[in-house]
């Protein structure tokens, strides 16, 4: 049986149970999961068993992927020595909401696993286990099922199923199936859970309570099912196989390593690759990128993990995104997406697998240096293994593993003081850059935004800040912060920069330079201008017109732009941040095709101005969760929100958004791309302007172009062909002045040779050459050396403030000891510079002007001392 046939066969079996087909979750778990990964089918469900959401219909069937890389439920030591671990895991499952309970989903399991239309399993070769307090499961599997007494057993912890230290838990019924006494790890191994004879391949869960924070456990609304078959044990458990990586899951991805570098190697390594594979194409698949924290994190680690193991079986470079395709080929039946995304995989493994061969060469050579100090037994420092970590890019648990390889510990607990120290810093860092107010000593305040309606808005004062501490009042001529109940300021939050404005009483003015979220509560930060301000008045607010109008049409912009970088490069297309100012707005972006082509830039901005000239009004609603992803509209994997969104319209963009926005796409005006780079790996920021800030642009653009044309004596339409000519002239220019170098140098060379010196072999000609850049120094030295075969030439050019180094030595002035590299390192801190390079050539320089000839004169007695 093939994966394909047995995942299909798993959901027809439920269908014809009455389970209505519900199609997987992402990696990337519901808002409300405490887990990094989905690691389990029934996560995306966590919100009906609770009673917060009404369930998609009483029985339901999945097969969900899974993650188990990080937490309790990681598998990552086992995985590629083990046949029955691996980080990516499809789990089969159905599920009851209230509707059937043990009974039946024992009975379902059953006849799923024996019956000859479905898996057809030996009945006898099942053995299971319930939860020690679950004498009714027990006498199901009894009565029902016929299993003997001796083919059930009961345990505690491992029958007792959670997702994490809270939510949704219960006791459990687990499947095994017998591999056979000829696999037993020792006599003791003679049922479920003592060696690994006995094959766990289908979990049912009770979900019966809820675990809060503080661990006590509470009755769910209603009880329900929740089943979990693995569909890798259980496919080379029907297959007759005693590991999952001798399914087709596994043996195609192995073939096609093979067809890289030939069948030899070894085996763990390429069960490694080919787990890590699957695993990281779907991470991709599913939105996340390559980065040094969180899930970013995880996928970065599994790629270079799998990159460093086909490096020790002499895999090219580029193997892993070449491996895309045939991951692709393997799961797509299950998860057609992967085809439409399979370009967007292969380009961001190949761009990572890159950047981390260009690191790996020098991070291992550190990290066998360390190992070939350290005994068996001894552990690595801390230290060490952050700098790995920090300058060549290895996740501590590669180092831990390679470094396991050679029986040497890692100093984990070093490693981790390393990072907090870092972390540290860049709290400070970031303290330094802007001091943070917290609402720890005021009363728990949440502040109501009317600014949807409009620029102004009645609040009364909840709190008042001065130099960040807790004020009754604040007087004219005082900076501070006021706390208000509700405000029509939009403090800054998703980029957004915070409004400006007034807040206005009877007798008192306070200009709001800006607005930031303390908690939940927004506050305006400013100086009193007038009167003064106490807790409990009550207050107008006004935002700047002129304020509110650019922010909202750069914050358009930018929902604008991502539609068009979507039209334009693809779907692929995710956004990473961004940062909506008055006079521009930045838009960061996943992209690893490199830098946008001057056509694709066109194509974009085009693509935004059509859809600014379609005028198209802002539509916005706010909808459940659930409803608004069922719009379309484009929202951020990862983001959190809220049990209820707004959904912002801007003709064909549609969004999750909770910042303000023009009343139509028209008001934008024009839209100009003013810059487009990188900003990390996998990731480009574009800056933009529109509306006035764009005109502005434009107008100067035009002034500076004419001003050009008119001092090149030509019109704005010739002024390209004018610059063409006037580089043309000045290479000719060049040219020549180099000749005449050359011609002069070759006249100066003689007299150089003349006042050569020399000591036991060696011969020294060195000067200080005045208006001597680095090229005219070049040009000496040859002309020099075609009169001084034999030599070091030792030279310092002064010109325009600076000093240019430049020394040659001769191949049997080399072997006499000279090292030309080594002269310009001594000379060039005396020029208050540095240089340096080969025994044969070197250069170098300084801006110390004065110590010129004292350098020469130090490379003088070092050659002939």
């Amino acid at each position: 049986m093939r994966s394909q046939e047995l995942r299909q066969a798993f959901v027809d079996f439920f269908v014809s149970k009455g389970h209505l087909h519900v199609p997987p979750a992402t990696l990337i778990p519901d808002a409300m999961s405490t887990t990094l990964f989905t690691i389990a089918g029934m996560e995306q469900f966590v919100p009906v068993f609770l009673g917060e959401r009404a369930a998609p219909a009483p029985r339901v069937v999945t097969v969900q992927r899974c993650l188990r890389v990080a937490g309790a439920k990681s598998d990552i030591e086992n995985v590629g020595r083990s046949g029955r671990h691996g980080t990516l895991l499809e789990m089969l499952g159905n599920f009851s909401f209230g509707d059937y309970y043990k009974r039946e989903a024992i009975e379902y399991a059953w006849e799923f696993a024996t019956s000859k239309q479905w898996l057809g399993l030996d009945p006898r070769k099942i053995y299971v286990t319930v939860h020690t307090g679950d004498d009714e499961a027990e006498r199901i599997w009894r009565e029902d099922a016929g299993l003997e007494a001796a083919r059930i057993s009961r345990w505690d912890e491992e029958n007792f199923w959670t997702m994490g230290s809270t939510g949704p838990c219960g006791p459990s019924t687990e499947l095994f199936y017998d591999s056979g006494p000829e696999n037993a790890t020792g006599p003791q191994d003679d049922a479920p859970n003592k060696g690994g004879r006995f094959v766990e391949f289908w979990n049912v869960v009770f979900q019966q309570y809820n675990r809060g924070a503080d661990g006590h456990m509470s009755e769910l609304p209603r009880k329900a099912i929740d089943t979990g078959a693995g569909l890798e044990r259980m496919l080379a458990i029907c297959n007759g196989k005693l590991s999952m990586y001798e399914t087709d899951l596994f043996t195609d991805l192995i073939a096609a390593m093979d067809r890289l570098a030939g069948a030899a190697g070894d085996h763990v390594r390429k069960n490694i690759i080919a787990d890590h594979s699957r695993a990281v194409t779907f991470l991709v698949n599913d939105g996340v990128f390559p980065s040094n924290t969180d899930r970013g994190y995880v996928l970065r680690f599994l790629i270079r993990r799998a990159v460093r193991n086909g490096r020790l079986l002499g895999y090219p470079s580029g193997f892993l995104a070449g491996l895309v395709p045939a991951v692709v080929a393997s799961l797509a039946p299950g998860y057609p997406e992967l085809r439409a995304h399979q370009e967007r995989i292969a380009r961001v493994l190949a761009k990572e697998e890159a950047s981390f061969e260009r690191t790996l060469e020098r991070g291992m050579a550190m990290l066998e240096e360390l190992l070939g100090r350290a005994s068996r037994g001894q552990k690595l420092e801390g230290a060490d293994v952050f700098t790995l970590h920090d300058t060549y890019g290895f996740p501590m648990e590669l180092t831990r593993e390679i470094a396991g390889e050679r029986g040497v510990a890692i100093d984990e607990a070093g490693f981790a003081q390393e990072m907090e120290r870092q972390r540290a810093r860049a709290r400070a860092d970031a303290q330094r850059k802007r001091t943070v107010v917290t609402l720890a000593e005021l009363p728990a305040v949440t502040t109501t935004f009317t600014g949807y309606e409009g620029l102004e808005s009645e609040g009364e004062i909840v709190a008042l800040l001065r130099d960040d501490a807790s004020v009754d009042s604040l007087h004219a001529g005082e900076r501070g912060a006021i706390v208000l109940d509700r405000t029509s300021f939009y403090a800054e939050r998703g980029g957004q920069i915070g409004d400006r404005g007034t807040v206005l009483q009877d007798e008192g003015a306070f200009d709001v330079q800006d607005a930031q979220y303390l908690g939940d509560a927004v506050a305006h930060y400013g100086a009193v201008i007038s009167g003064e301000f106490r807790i409990g008045d009550r207050v107008r607010t006004q935002v700047h017109d002129w304020w509110r109008r650019e922010i909202r049409r750069h914050h358009t912009s930018a929902h604008l732009l991502q539609r068009a970088l979507k039209d334009v490069l693809g779907e692929d297309v995710a956004q990473a941040g961004s940062w909506v100012g008055i006079d521009r707005m930045r838009f960061d972006f996943h992209w690893t095709a490199g830098s946008l082509t001057r056509e694709q830039r066109r194509a974009v901005t085009q693509r935004v101005n059509e859809m600014i000239r379609d005028d198209s009004p802002l539509v916005t609603r706010e909808l459940p969760l659930e409803e608004a992803r069922k719009t379309g509209a484009i929202w951020m994997h990862g983001e959190k929100y809220g049990e209820r969104v707004r959904v912002v319209q801007a003709g064909p963009s549609v969004e999750f958004c909770g910042g303000t926005h023009s009343h139509s796409t028209g008001e934008l005006g024009m839209f100009l791309i003013l810059n487009e780079f990188s900003i990390g790996s996998g990731i480009r920021r574009i800056e933009s302007c529109v509306s006035a800030a764009a005109e502005s642009f434009v107008s100067k653009q035009q002034e500076l172009v004419g001003d050009l044309a008119s001092s090149l004596s030509t019109t704005p339409d010739e002024l390209g062909e004018r610059i063409a000519k006037l580089q043309s002239d000045v290479r000719d220019l060049q040219g020549a002045v180099g000749q005449l170098r050359a011609r002069l140098a070759a006249a100066d060379a003689q007299s150089y040779v003349q006042d050569a010196q020399r000591a036991g072999g060696r011969v020294f000609v060195g000067a200080v050459v005045q208006e001597g850049n680095a090229e005219a120094l070049r040009h000496l030295s040859q002309a020099i050396r075609a009169r001084l075969p034999s030599g070091v030439i030792a030279l310092a050019g002064v010109d325009n403030g600076s000093v240019s180094l430049f020394v040659s030595a001769s191949d049997d002035q080399v072997k006499l000891g000279v090292h030309a590299g080594n002269l310009v390192k001594l000379a060039s801190p005396i020029v208050g510079g540095k240089g340096g390079g080969q025994a044969a050539q070197a250069q170098g320089g300084g801006r110390n002007t004065s110590g010129a000839a004292a350098a020469v004169e130090a490379m003088r007695e070092a050659v002939l001392s």
